[in-house]
């Protein structure tokens, strides 16, 4: 593009995020230290927000909805949220969401926060009304040059109707010739035609509450359209875009790209520029792990090697290992692992003394152990055959005695229970530290 042209049309750069959610509880971080880490790491976002406002020399940000996870953030985390955003050095101008929706009585409107803002966060701007915002710029060597933003907040936690109506009616006559952006919070039909999980909120999809209708919109009017509610980053049309959370805050689902904010560049009537640029440092893993005892079972009392308990202590290192620079290794990793299969009784003892590490190295780990314990020949014939230990011996004849003549399957389980603690017992230097709850049943024969 030619030097005239931008000056006859020239282009604005800002940045747009959205959901936040400043004082998100996170309880499922059962450690108090590491939930404040993945608390703390939030604001830590916004820092990076400012960081890469200077990196695209944006003139703005906009952040569509979702600022704060509660009405009723504590003041606490109104002031370290004003403490960052202070820090972004240029105008920041957000809507509410349905988390911290405007309306009477509102934390917008609470006395401490309109102090605090005034004193700590003069760049923040909150727009609650459906009205257009002309906003002067800063001059980039383009000449003066202004934006419109046409705010839709949410005046209540689910509003019955499109919080975008106002604008398929609008007369884009009185604004003028300058770049227009819409901010809105909500599902768009998009989303929700095609089937997509779009909610976020943890209340379910496919509700009728704020559904943003973006094909009854006057598209050619408008520029861009900044969109929050959806916590990964999303292209919904040419104009129209999610840019997700800043910090990862749940395991993603399949192509959801949350962690990301979007640089955007466009200018009156061209089709808008958008750059993703990731802003997210915590990492949220989900594994499946397959072990298998195959060999165990034909008197080897060996694992095989790569499908035994230690495969599971390998692909969480491997995993968790820091794939650029800066980036945390375990101790910033969140797990989703699902760990299927069979294993010795001296296998059983092992994994849980690798799930017990990997407890204390990763911020949060959600297991999913299904894996079932199918005691090897050589395991069976040492509990039965201890001179040293009578009471041990017998028990353990008369348990195998039982698992081999079968019988329900949750006997079986409770027979396999007691020879794993009996193994226990036997073994107190290999043993877990406790055995599992359960122990669920094998399809391997003895």
């Amino acid at each position: 593009m030619q030097s005239a042209t931008r000056h006859r049309n020239p282009t604005i750069t800002f940045v747009h995020s959205a959901d936040w959610q400043l004082g998100k509880p996170f309880a499922g971080v059962v450690d108090p230290a590491k939930r404040a880490r993945v608390q703390q790491e939030r604001f830590e976002a916004i820092r990076r927000i400012g960081a890469v406002v200077r990196e695209c020399q944006g003139q703005f940000v906009v952040v569509a909805g979702d600022l704060f996870d509660s009405p009723t953030p504590t003041h606490a985390i109104i002031a370290a949220a004003l403490g960052a955003i202070a820090e972004i050095g240029v105008p920041v101008l957000a809507i509410p969401g349905n988390h911290d929706h405007a309306g009477p009585d509102s934390l917008w409107e609470k006395p401490f926060f309109q102090r605090e803002q005034s004193r700590l966060a003069p760049n923040f701007h909150l727009l609650t009304t459906r009205t257009p915002h002309i906003i002067a710029l800063s001059d980039r060597g383009e000449g003066e040059t202004s934006v419109a933003l046409l705010p839709c907040p949410l005046l209540r936690r689910h509003e019955p109707d499109d919080p975008t109506a106002w604008l398929r009616s609008y007369d884009f006559s009185e604004i003028g010739d300058i770049p227009r952006v819409v901010i809105a919070h909500g599902s768009t039909i998009s989303f929700t035609a095609g089937g997509f999980t779009h909610d976020d909120d943890d209340e379910g999809s496919g509700r009728a509450a704020n559904t943003i209708a973006l094909d009854r919109l006057p598209l050619d009017e408008i520029d861009y359209i900044a969109l929050g509610d959806f916590h990964g980053f999303s292209a919904v049309g040419s104009k129209a875009w999610y840019a997700g959370t800043p910090e990862i805050d749940r395991f993603p689902k399949t192509g959801q790209q949350p962690g990301h904010v979007a640089c955007v560049t466009v200018g009156r009537g061209a089709a808008p520029t958008v750059d993703v640029i990731r802003t997210g440092r915590f990492r949220w893993l989900a594994l499946t792990i397959a072990l298998d005892i195959a060999a165990a079972n034909a008197g080897d009392q060996r694992e095989p090697a790569g499908h035994g308990p230690a495969s599971v202590d390998d692909s969480l290192m491997q995993a968790t290992q820091p794939r650029a620079d800066g980036e945390p290794g375990f101790d910033g990793c969140l797990a989703d692992v699902s760990i299927t299969g069979t294993v010795s009784l001296g296998g059983r003892a092992e994994l849980d003394r690798i799930i017990e590490s990997w407890e204390a190295r990763l911020v949060r780990l959600d297991l999913d152990d299904s894996v079932r314990i199918a005691p090897t020949l050589d395991e069976i014939h040492d509990l039965a055959a201890r001179p040293d230990d009578p009471i041990i011996s017998r028990v353990a004849a008369e348990l195998v005695r039982r698992l081999e003549a079968g019988g329900p399957t949750e006997e079986i389980d409770v027979i396999r229970q007691a020879i794993f603690t009996l193994h226990a017992l036997a073994h107190p230097n290999a043993a877990s530290a406790s055995p599992p709850a359960s122990i669920p049943s094998s399809d391997s024969s003895p």
